[in-house]
């Protein structure tokens, strides 16, 4: 009997060894798959890689605009670096043609590394949207890389490491705030020497992020990590001290053309979060009840993620609200393109985005094991915010053509 027992727990062990060998594999090798749509050239031919390309492009149609337009304003506000140069947050504006009734502002690169994607849905607005018709009463404002050094550095943040979509605030009571369940996720998310995905801490991660969550739940957890926190400089979704100098400069140029239209939209372009090869409509639930009526006419027939829901989570300091808050009176409807690239709705899909944020971040703070850990630790990164593929891409065009359709439409129909 004692043989037979002895036996079972061997068997039992082995088992266990086997399925968590199999998850760490999975793990490891976590793919999202594709949406199923034809790649287009034509899409595809709207992206580019890094900042300088992708800059000057947006700079081309900009003097094409300014050619056709009347009063059409050009901005640049130079960011500081300590080892990059002719870094620029590139602002145009096409006011309204005839009569100022409404302002769509967009916005690329609040997070460098995801501005391609922004910067490539801008183009797409440029070059269709952007009609005699369209501006009689509707103003343009683009801001166009408006993290330079996160673009092209390929970074989520700052030169300061600080998460500009956590940083946008018009008083100081924002940075002196707490998150109260940061300290909680603070031992996993923010590893201390050089970072090695071969390292006990990063091989297990899948394991010590699954205890987490049997204890303590996705929801807690996701909001913990992602809203934002002001107390560990070092730490991921660090939203600063004060607000970022071009924001600060970018202020005085957006309350004055934001307040010549008594209606006024923001939508700022973001990717990562979400189910892959899908655009998401993301963003805080407004406190104004009129603000989401607007929004849901304007966005009827496409899902709206509010960040109070159960597969997404609020913010402090996003860029979208902070535009609102530089209004004197009227109305601002702030808004998010979320286009998924890791199905991180899921419970694989949001530790593996969390774990590839948490090493590229260890890698900048402390360093890496080797160059191999940091060409591999890089690629990643970029890869989860900066898909290659060109099903994906082609995706983001096709969704983005249509939903901007829709909004381009609605919005006139506010307040008549």
């Amino acid at each position: 009997m004692l043989r037979w027992f002895t036996r079972l727990l061997l068997a039992l062990l082995v088992l266990a060894l086997l399925g968590t060998g199999w998850a760490l594999w999975r793990f490891d090798t976590y793919r999202a798959p594709d949406p199923t749509i034809t790649p287009d050239p034509a899409a595809m031919a709207y992206f580019k890689d890094d900042y300088t390309a992708a800059r000057a492009a947006f700079m081309q149609r900009g003097d094409a605009l300014a050619q056709r337009y009347a009063r059409v304003e050009r901005l640049a506000i130079p960011v500081a670096s300590g080892h990059l140069r002719d870094l620029t947050v590139d602002a145009l504006y096409v006011p309204a043609q005839q009569t100022p009734r409404r302002l769509l502002i967009l916005i690329a690169g609040t997070h460098g590394v995801e501005g391609p994607t922004g910067s490539a849905v801008m183009r797409l607005f440029m070059s269709e949207f952007m009609s005699p018709a369209a501006l009689a009463d509707t103003g343009v404002l683009m801001l166009h890389g408006l993290n330079p050094y996160g673009f092209a550095a390929q970074r989520r943040v700052t030169e300061q490491n600080i998460d500009l979509n956590r940083n946008a605030a018009q008083t100081p009571a924002l940075y002196l705030s707490d998150n109260a369940g940061y300290p909680l996720v603070d031992p996993l998310i923010n590893p201390t020497g050089p970072a090695d995905t071969g390292a006990a801490q990063h091989r297990f991660f899948l394991l010590r992020a699954a205890a987490m969550l049997v204890q303590h739940g996705m929801g807690p957890l996701r909001q913990a990590v992602l809203q934002g926190q002001y107390a560990k400089p070092q730490g991921i979704y660090y939203g600063g001290s004060a607000l970022a100098p071009q924001l600060e400069a970018l202020a005085p140029h957006l309350r004055r053309i934001i307040n010549a239209y008594p209606l006024s939209m923001t939508l700022d372009l973001h990717t990562g979060y979400g189910a892959r090869g899908q655009l998401h409509v993301f963003m805080n639930p407004p406190s104004d009840p009129r603000v989401r009526q607007a929004l849901e006419a304007v966005f009827n027939g496409h899902p709206i993620d509010w960040g109070s829901g159960q597969d997404f989570y609020t913010v402090t300091g996003d860029v979208a609200g902070w535009i609102g808050s530089l209004r004197d009176t009227g109305t601002h409807l702030p808004g998010v393109f979320e286009y998924g690239t890791m199905d991180s709705q899921g419970t694989l899909g949001a530790i593996k985005s969390l774990h590839i944020g948490v090493l590229e971040n260890q890698g900048a703070q402390y360093g890496y094991a080797s160059d191999a850990q940091r060409e591999r630790i890089h690629r990643d990164y970029v890869e989860m915010f900066n898909p290659s593929s060109p099903a994906w891409r082609t995706q983001v065009i096709a969704d983005s053509r249509r939903l901007l359709t829709q909004v381009m439409a609605r919005l006139p129909q506010l307040g008549q």
